[in-house]
């Protein structure tokens, strides 16, 4: 450089060290376009020395004024996204045009991953609702296809065909609507912690069989694999996705890798919100030697229907089964193709944190060997649906079991029939309810009324007010749609017999905090032939620490108010404090003003006043709904006790 823009004033080496050292790249051309000058971050850009570049055209707009964007294609098949901004200045006594330029390709690609993301998640919010409508039309149409055949076992071998077929038609469509929940992240996740090289091994066989002998299936793991948690069966699917995707991309046959490794990272920054996670992860990386895939499908892979199969043979659904399921489980996914050489897919899943149990299976398929469990003595259920079909055949399935069904349409209605009847042993609500109460709203409003109810909730799908990282929330009893009639006896008659909100059960523990003895046995003893079990304390102290030590195993407490020690009432207090809805019945023959008026805004207490009898303090327990099976009797729970 022997000159710059006139007038400038500013010295020669100076100048040429600023333009040198600017981390934007600057290039002079003249009036033809030819370079005549181009600093170092201008070479990084265009992928050339200034050797190369001074002397020739670049081929790229030169035109004065605003700051625009333009791409740049380097040397072979790279290119570079730039903002440029072009001034008039003179170089060399001639007029030139000076270029600063500003590689934005990071900033466009974070730019595009957010569009994707938004893209991706505004269709799994479409796809969710998609869903849920089809999965109520499902549960009527298996459910009433079930019901014919279990009524009819009879009928001609003809319609008996007709209807097997409908019947596997049906289930092939819940099948789809499954791995449309999985790609928007709403399908209820059973994680258990899982060594994934039992896992790996035991699909290797299955995928060979599966890909045929012109495909080689080949397992790499790495030595001392972290545990992962994760849905086994949701797992399995998607290596079992990939697998049959990569078979497709090789059909003159070639090699399947799968490999297992430990991988320690930050999250990117210039990644999408949510796209990676730090912390230790567990990768399966799923490698064919195929056909790739070009950049624009790559764009589109996980989408939801999008394939590139020509032949009809394509849902579209495998890999945005792929995408839910690593997302959900609080993991991710990322594809690297190219056309012609092969395509890697890698779930990267977060080490388990110790101490995961096995969820139970929410979706229970009819097991011909086993008897469909009913209704035990008179047990009432009430059904909330808004959907008419759904709550026809799940009312008229109950009530074939043997419950008493009570129905209403929506929330409010339901809150209703709640206080005027007592006698409700479970609420089985749909999620989705019209009149701004939802399932789980209006759980909350119900346990209010009677804070031992039973719950169990249906739904398409667990939206967010049901989930904790993925997965179901330990609270909900929970029964996707579409059910079967076996399905839905199974899981009503577990959520009966099983616990309440973290506290009692059928079978529950009474706590019975009695100084006297002789009442104390004969509450222990009433208890005990109504199906209940009682851990007594003759004390404030022995019952506080009673209490302390097993309060999550209790489903009520009886406590007489004049205790040796110290009242009665001052343990409640402690009790609120580890279980604030636990039902409290407390006893007296001399229960003060005060005392009730203490207790006046706690909807799970009771003062029972001496002399009582068994019925008494029976009805009271069935008030909380807690299980209490056997019918009441006179006779030996009629004695009163002072």
């Amino acid at each position: 450089m022997t000159s710059a823009s006139s007038g400038s004033g500013i010295d020669q080496t100076e100048l040429r060290f600023l333009i040198e050292k600017n981390a934007d790249g600057i290039i002079v051309v003249d009036e033809s376009g030819t370079v005549l000058f181009a600093n170092p971050a201008a070479e990084q850009i265009f992928g050339r020395s200034s050797g190369s570049l001074i002397g020739s055209p670049i081929g790229i707009p030169f035109v004065t004024g605003d700051t625009t964007e333009i791409t740049i294609h380097k040397p072979g098949d790279g290119q570079v996204d730039a903002e440029i901004r072009v001034v008039e200045t003179s170089w060399d006594q001639r007029p030139a045009r000076l270029a600063s330029l500003r590689d934005i390709s990071a900033r466009r690609a974070l730019e595009e991953r957010l569009r994707h993301s938004a893209k991706m998640e505004a269709i799994g919010r479409l796809t969710a609702g998609i869903a849920h409508d089809f999965n109520n039309l499902l549960t009527v149409v298996l459910g009433n296809l079930e019901s014919v055949q279990r009524r009819f076992a009879n009928l001609d071998s003809t319609v008996t065909r007709a209807l097997d077929n409908a019947t596997r038609g049906a289930q092939q469509a819940a099948v789809l609507t499954e791995r449309l929940l999985a790609f928007a992240r709403r399908k209820p996740l059973e994680p258990r912690r899982l060594e994934l090289d039992a896992v790996i091994r035991r699909m290797t066989d299955l995928l060979q069989r599966t890909l045929g002998e012109r495909i080689v299936v080949r397992a790499e793991s790495s030595t001392a694999l972290w545990p992962v948690e994760a849905d086994p069966t949701e797992l399995e699917a998607a290596i079992l996705n990939l697998a049959v995707n990569a078979r497709d991309a090789m059909p003159s046959g070639g090699e399947l890798v799968i490999e297992t490794a430990n991988v320690e990272h930050s999250v990117d920054p210039e990644a999408a919100e949510g796209e990676t996670k730090a912390g230790p992860h567990v990768l399966i990386s799923v490698t064919d030697s195929g056909s790739g895939m070009t950049p624009e499908v790559l764009r589109h892979v996980f989408e939801p229907f999008f394939t590139t199969k020509t032949d009809g043979r394509g849902t579209g659904l495998g890999l945005s089964q792929v995408y839910g399921f690593a997302k959900q489980s609080g993991g991710y996914v990322k594809v690297r193709s190219q056309p012609d050489v092969g395509t890697t897919v890698g779930i990267y899943l977060p080490k388990a944190a110790a101490g995961l149990d096995a969820a139970e299976p929410l979706g229970i398929r009819p097991q011909p060997a086993a008897p469909v469990p009913v209704a035990k003595a008179a047990e009432t259920i009430l059904v909330v649906e808004d959907d008419r079909g759904v709550r026809q055949y799940a009312t008229s399935s109950l009530r074939e079991l043997g419950y008493t069904v009570l129905e209403a349409p929506d929330a409010r209605a339901a809150l209703e029939i709640l206080q005027g009847h007592p006698g409700v042993d479970l609420l089985f609500t749909d999620l989705g309810l019209p009149g701004g109460i939802d399932g789980r709203s209006l759980t909350e409003q119900a346990r209010k009324i009677r804070p031992m109810l039973r719950v169990l909730v249906t739904s398409a799908y667990a939206d967010n007010s049901l989930m904790q990282e993925g997965r179901l929330a330990q609270d909900v009893d929970f029964l996707i749609k579409p059910f079967t009639f076996t399905a839905l006896a199974t899981r009503v008659r577990k959520a009966l017999d099983g616990d309440v909100a973290g506290g009692g059960h059928a079978g529950g523990r009474i706590l019975v905090v009695e100084d006297e003895l002789l009442l104390q046995d004969f509450l222990v003893d009433g208890l005990a032939e109504h199906g209940l079990q009682a851990e007594t304390a003759a004390s404030f102290e022995e019952a506080l620490a009673k209490f302390q030590n097993g309060s999550a195993h209790l489903a009520a407490a009886i406590v007489d108010l004049g205790l040796p020690d110290r009242a009665g009432d001052e343990l409640v207090p402690a009790f609120r404090a580890l279980r604030a809805n636990l039902p409290v019945i407390l006893t007296t023959g001399y229960a003060k003003d005060d005392v009730r008026a203490h207790f006046a805004g706690d909807a799970c207490l009771d003062i029972l006043t001496k002399p009582f009898d068994t019925n008494e303090l029976i009805n009271l327990l069935r008030k909380y709904g807690i299980g209490l099976r056997r019918p009441l009797s006179p006779g030996r729970d009629a004695i009163k006790w002072s």
